[in-house]
C-alpha cells in the first residue's frame, strides 16, 4: 500500500483527499500545521507528499526545502490556487516535481503516485 502526506491548513482539503484517496486503496496522513507536517514528512517515508502553498507559519516553499534537504529524492506535489505566485516557482526550483491547481482534479494525484 502507498503512503501519502497532505500537508494542507486546511482541515476541509486535508479530509476531502483523505477520503478519496483511502476509498481507492492508499494509506493517507494529513497535517494541517506546516512545521508538524515537515517534520512527519522528514521522520517517515511517503510515497508522495501534497503541501499547499500557502499557508500560516512557514509556507509550502518553506516546508519542500527542508524536507528536500533531507529526502533530495522524495516526490512532492504543491496544490495552490495562485500557480503565478513566485513560491510556486520557489518551490518547483527547491525539488517538488509539480504544481496541482486548486480546485484539483483526483486523476492528477494519481498520475504522480504511479509513477
Amino acid at each position: 500500500m502507498k503512503n501519502i502526506l497532505v500537508i494542507d491548513d486546511e482541515a476541509i482539503i486535508v479530509d476531502g483527499i483523505k477520503i478519496i484517496m483511502e476509498a481507492m486503496g492508499y494509506h493517507v496522513k494529513g497535517m494541517t500545521d506546516s512545521a508538524k507536517g515537515e517534520k512527519e514528512a522528514v521522520e517517515n517515508d511517503y510515497d508522495l507528499i501534497l503541501i499547499d502553498l500557502r499557508m500560516p507559519g512557514k509556507n509550502g516553499a518553506e516546508v519542500t526545502e527542508g524536507i528536500i534537504k533531507v529526502k533530495p529524492d522524495v516526490k512532492i506535489l504543491i496544490i495552490t490556487a495562485y500557480p503565478a505566485d513566485p513560491l510556486a516557482q520557489r518551490a518547483l526550483d527547491a525539488g517538488a516535481r509539480s504544481l496541482l491547481r486548486k480546485p484539483f482534479e483526483v486523476e492528477k494525484i494519481l498520475d504522480f503516485i504511479k509513477d
